[in-house]
C-alpha cells in the first residue's frame, strides 16, 4: 500500500506568473486614453456649439439693425443693412452677452453684409480638461470657429 507520504503532486511551472497583471495594466492605460480622448472631444464639441449659439445671437442682432442713413436718404422700398451698423450691433451683443468672459481667447473674426444678409464669424480656444500623449499639441487649447449667416427680416 502506498502511504500519504508517498503521494506527490506535480505542479508544472508554466511561466505565466504576472501576465494577468500586465494585461490589466495595458487595458487600464488603453481605457484611460480612451476616456481622455472622449472627454476632450465632447468638451470641444459642446464648446463649439455654444460658440455657434453666440454667433447666432450676434448675427440676428446685426440683421435687425438697418442702415438708417440710407433709409433717410431714400434708398428705396426695403431697409438695407450696413457694414458699420452690423459691426456695431455685433460689438454691442458681445458686450451685453459678456462673450469675452464666457469663451477663452474669444475674438470677432469677421462681420460682413451684402445689404440683406449678414455673416458673423467668431473664434475662441477650448481648453482641454485632460492633456495626455494624444492631446499634447493642444496644451494651450484647441481653436474653434463659428460662422453664421442671418437674413434681415426687413428686406423683401
Amino acid at each position: 500500500m502506498t502511504g500519504l507520504s508517498e503521494l506527490r503532486f506535480h505542479v508544472r511551472d508554466r511561466g505565466d506568473d504576472g501576465q494577468l497583471m500586465l494585461l490589466v495594466l495595458v487595458y487600464t492605460v488603453i481605457a484611460g486614453l480612451l476616456v481622455t480622448v472622449v472627454v476632450n472631444l465632447s468638451n470641444a464639441f459642446l464648446y463649439r456649439r455654444s460658440l455657434v449659439a453666440a454667433a447666432d445671437g450676434a448675427a440676428l442682432s446685426a440683421a435687425n439693425r438697418p442702415d438708417l442713413d440710407r433709409i433717410y436718404a431714400g434708398a428705396g422700398q426695403f431697409l438695407p443693412l450696413s457694414e458699420a451698423g452690423a459691426r456695431s450691433a455685433v460689438r454691442q451683443y458681445v458686450l451685453d452677452a459678456e462673450l469675452h468672459s464666457r469663451f477663452h481667447g474669444f475674438r470677432v473674426v469677421d462681420v460682413r453684409t451684402d445689404g440683406s444678409t449678414v455673416a458673423v464669424t467668431l473664434a475662441a480656444t477650448v481648453r482641454m480638461p485632460f492633456v495626455n500623449v494624444l492631446s499634447e499639441r493642444y496644451r494651450g487649447g484647441y481653436p474653434v470657429e463659428a460662422t453664421v449667416r442671418a437674413r434681415s427680416p426687413l428686406v423683401p
